[in-house]
């Protein structure tokens, strides 16, 4: 009996570590954003930093993958209902960002899913792995990929992998459009609909539209925004996606069984940030919802060793790199021929 009073609290005192590490770590990472945006210095934001802090610190806080898997499954819904303060559908109700913006945010969708469903299936990627690279790129970066994840049911080490191509191919993309938009001659109108359109993370479209000035920064908020809103399609899609089931009312009922408990969750938040709730207090929420995604990438980045991570991304860089060219492309076309 006392030896096995021992190892409990043996355990008890490493899970406390554990967890202990990954708090400190999230403090970290979101106190280091907010100082370098309080200075107006460009920063990777809160979630990429806990992303990097994690891999690079995976061997030395070596969290057992069944507990790194449980904590992951117990803030993530959470986080995403939460992100769905965020959303307001008044905004698409009332057009604000246009048929053009509309048209563009649609384009730009199936030109990225289409191009990363084709080159992934020519690198042989894994099927379930190219859609969610396909709706991280899409849709809303690491939001859209944690939020497929567990239909698709990927590793902490596919879903890492990802992740880690998705922000470096976001950052790439947010800096970029302010010049390409200059470079092109776009008026703020149509380059805050491009930014909206392409860049990953919310924060990062909002910058990319401020930095273009004019009407850039609302014009790139609002796509952006409405372009979320595809999360409620990509969910249940790769439900259908990844299932293996051979008939088709088999898959129907497994679907079904299958749909995150997040994405009820995720409407009911939207439809209260839209209709019912004051917008700060929606804004506020939603803030909380993207600090809870730091521990989630935090714990994503402690399940990938450096060393692995190099070999698995490479053709999911190429794959990623080849699907962004492709959806700035697209976007690009579209918003010239229709503004």
């Amino acid at each position: 009996m006392t030896k096995k009073d021992s190892s409990y609290d043996g355990e008890s005192l490493t899970r406390s570590q554990h967890i202990i590490a990954v708090i400190s770590l999230t403090t970290l990472c979101v106190g280091l954003d907010y100082i370098l945006d309080l200075r107006g210095m460009f920063s990777l934001g809160a979630g990429t930093f806990g992303l990097l802090c994690g891999i690079i610190l995976s061997d030395r806080l070596n969290i057992d993958p069944d507990t790194n898997k449980n904590w992951t499954n117990l803030i993530l819904p959470l986080a995403i209902i939460l992100l769905g303060f965020g959303l307001d559908i008044n905004m698409v109700l009332s057009n604000q960002i246009g048929v053009a913006g509309l048209y563009t945010i649609i384009i730009t969708i199936i030109a990225a899913f289409s191009c990363t469903l084709v080159i992934s299936r020519m690198l042989g990627i894994d099927r379930l792995e190219a859609f969610a690279l396909g709706a991280g790129g899409a849709i809303c970066g690491n939001s859209a990929v944690l939020a497929v994840a567990p239909s698709l049911r990927l590793s902490s080490k596919q879903t890492g992998s990802i992740l880690a191509v998705i922000n470096i191919l976001g950052l790439a993309t947010f800096l970029s459009v302010p010049l390409l938009a200059s470079a092109i001659g776009f008026e703020p109108e149509s380059a805050g609909i491009w930014a909206g359109s392409t860049v990953h993370a919310v924060p990062q479209a909002i910058a990319a539209g401020e930095a273009m000035g004019g009407d850039a920064l609302s014009l790139a908020s609002g796509t952006k925004l409405t372009r979320v809103l595809g999360l409620l399609i990509v969910v249940p899609a790769a439900i259908i996606y990844s299932s293996e089931n051979g008939e088709s009312g088999n898959k129907i009922s497994s679907g079904i069984s299958r749909i995150p408990l997040f994405l009820p969750g995720f409407i009911l938040a939207s439809i209260l940030s839209s209709f019912l709730l004051p917008e700060t207090i929606a804004q506020n929420i939603e803030h909380l919802g993207s600090l809870l995604m730091v521990p989630i990438l935090i714990l994503i980045g402690l399940s990938i060793r450096p060393r692995d991570l190099l070999n698995v991304s490479k053709p999911i860089m190429i794959a990623g790199s080849v699907s962004t060219v492709c959806m700035m492309l697209a976007s690009a076309i579209a918003l010239v021929i229709l503004m």
